[in-house]
């Protein structure tokens, strides 16, 4: 009897050290968060995340991981909030209460859709009202596709033209015009153009027409109308029929300096977004009903484009003026930041400390190079990174992230391979978001990376798991049939490197395939009949399609592409790599005039370039 007393106590007690343990544990979180909550209110985040982060390890119930989750969110931490939420519902798959707070969540961050299949489950419940929300939301939106499908209808397009022939207002002609560009068909479109504009909308509405159908010298023109019209402050309206907005001027210079730059006409364009920047500075007033708030997206990108023409001009002067008040008046424009750390790492490489220089610099004399070197201004590199892991921390923005790293390897002469490998893999570590999935530029990082490091294998073998989990390969159909029918969800680099890996792996029939994509088949580029190389595509990949053309017979297409990637490749080492792969062509198509005239502009522009002066020399024995 004692024996088995004995053994009750010992159980009983162990059962009050557990209650009491739990009970401690519960008190000690809630006085975890009370301190966060006061490091966040005094503006302390470091000190909050890092209590939060033991918070993560002790969390015994759902509302504790609401409580943790809601102070990450306090801190703008959406990755690790978000995190919280999944991990808990692995424990806790039916809780209410986790459940309607990540519905929310998937809601606020743009993924309606998970949103939706997961409101599902609240259907019923004390939060069904979240379902009733997104599902009368998504009715609505449904709707109004329908609707829109209805109003672009190649009928509806026969109504519009007759209401403009009865009424002349070209209102009408607007939405016969948009029922084509919905089919793509940007040509039909813009013949539907008026021959007087009606105001600086309805000239910028045809603007954006003549753009698309890259008819850039008319766009230009209505651009101009449009502009007139703002900078006489008043519109003209037809039979007193007004325009419901009128256009900003900064989005008429925008579109016109990038009419001019495709026309080639890069001062122009420079001229166009002086003009803008000097009314801006001086504070004139605008004929615009949009203020500049409304369209800063833009008016930073002119900045830009304005910094980046005059380091085109090696006018490094006003490159740094530019760059560096764009960093102050938009500290989180991401482009604008990676070309300010460029900047930086630019001007810290150029050193004049030869001996001939110091020479002459004891002697009292200045050369025109040394002049313009202590003229040039230096942004120091540290300014730079600090600008951009400021904004990262800001914003989480991958891309900027990204850039910082790579930032960091270029200046940090320390380091040997393995350590960049090291890295590397610790950056995918803390950025994992599951197995083997990444952030779009966590995994170009990782890719390029183990590439520059001359680890193919261990970079394909990454890149090909990555895509395997992103979009589920090979799970239904064969890995390589998954992947051409996946093409319309991948980003163009992703197409690209699946092109190149498959070109390591000799499968020329899938490497022709996915570059023709690439280059075809992305942005507006297939539209055009499949003959323009894409924007988004990377010239290495136009040279690489053609490259296969080439090799597998059919020489013209290959010409033809070779042409296209020369005239819009801006790196000379590749202009003049491409000219020997036409002069190659020339030569096996016995063209010997135009091989050599293709070698020597080779080496014009690239002396460097020994393929070229080879076949050179055997032509000109």
């Amino acid at each position: 009897m004692i024996k088995a007393w004995g053994v009750c106590a010992v159980f009983a007690l162990c059962g009050a050290l557990v209650s009491c343990s739990s009970k401690a544990k519960a008190v000690s979180m809630t006085a975890a968060l009370d301190e966060a909550d006061r490091y966040i209110a005094q503006g302390y985040p470091k000190d909050a995340l890092k209590i939060l982060s033991s918070c993560e390890k002790r969390i015994l119930n759902p509302m504790e991981a609401i409580g943790v989750y809601k102070r990450y969110m306090a801190l703008d931490q959406k990755k690790a909030a978000e995190k919280i939420l999944k991990n808990n519902l692995k424990k806790n798959p039916d809780n209410l209460e986790l459940n309607a707070v990540y519905t929310y969540f998937l809601d606020k961050a743009g993924k309606s859709d998970e949103a939706y299949k997961r409101a599902a489950s609240l259907r019923g419940t004390r939060y069904g009202s979240l379902y009733a929300e997104y599902y009368l939301r998504r009715e609505a939106q449904e709707e109004m596709e329908r609707r829109q499908d209805f109003y672009l209808s190649p009928e509806m397009q026969a109504v519009y033209i007759d209401a403009y022939n009865g009424s002349g207002d070209n209102s009408w002609l607007r939405n016969a015009a948009l029922s084509s560009m919905k089919k793509g068909e940007y040509g039909d479109a813009a013949q539907m153009a008026p021959e007087q504009m009606k105001s600086s909308s309805d000239a910028y509405f045809w603007a954006l027409v003549y753009y698309d159908n890259k008819k850039y010298g008319e766009a230009a023109e209505s651009l101009l109308e449009a502009k007139t019209a703002l900078d006489k402050k008043e519109d003209r309206f037809a039979d007193g029929i007004a325009e419901n907005r009128a256009v900003s001027p900064i989005e008429v210079a925008s579109l016109l300096s990038d009419c001019y730059v495709n026309m080639g006409e890069d001062k122009a364009a420079q001229e166009i977004r002086n003009e803008l920047i000097s009314q801006i500075s001086l504070g004139a007033e605008t004929s615009s009903a949009a203020e500049v708030g409304s369209t800063e997206s833009l008016l930073g990108t002119m900045y830009l484009n304005s910094a980046l023409y005059a380091l085109q001009k090696n006018d490094e002067r006003a490159a740094y003026n530019t760059l560096t008040f764009i960093t102050q008046k938009w500290p989180d424009n991401v482009s604008a930041l990676i070309a300010y750390g460029n900047f930086a790492y630019n001007s810290s490489k150029r050193i004049m400390d030869d001996p001939l220089t110091k020479s002459l610099r004891d002697a009292g004399v200045v050369s025109t190079d040394m002049k313009r070197f202590d003229e040039t201004p230096r942004v120091s590199v540290s300014d730079a990174l600090l600008r951009m892991k400021e904004s990262v921390a800001r914003t989480h923005n991958d891309t900027l992230y990204v850039a910082a790293l790579e930032l960091e390897d270029k200046i940090d002469d320390s380091s040997d391979d393995r350590s960049r490998l090291g890295r590397m893999y610790r950056v995918l570590e803390r950025n994992a978001t599951g197995a083997d999935l990444y952030p779009e530029p966590i995994a170009q990082y990782a890719v390029h990376t183990l590439l520059r490091l001359e680890r193919c294998d261990e970079a394909k073998e990454m890149f090909l798991k990555y895509l395997t989990a992103r979009y589920a390969l090979g799970k239904d159909r064969d890995f390589e049939e998954d992947l051409v029918l996946s093409l319309p969800k991948m980003s163009v680099w992703e197409t690209e490197y699946a092109a190149y890996f498959a070109a390591v792996e000799k499968n020329t029939d899938l490497t022709k395939r996915l570059y023709e994509y690439a280059v075809y088949e992305t942005g507006f580029s297939s539209a055009y009949g499949g003959t323009e190389i894409s924007p988004a595509a990377a010239t290495e990949s136009a040279v690489n399609l053609a490259m296969i053309y080439s090799s597998t017979g059919n020489k013209d297409k290959a010409l033809e592409l070779y042409g296209r990637a020369q005239s819009r490749a801006t790196d000379n080492y590749l202009r003049s790599e491409i000219m020997y792969r036409l002069a190659c062509i020339y030569d096996a198509k016995k063209d010997a005039a135009a091989a050599v005239k293709a070698l020597e502009y080779s080496l014009y522009l690239n002396p460097a370039n020994g393929s070229s002066r080879l076949l050179l020399g055997k032509f000109k024995q």
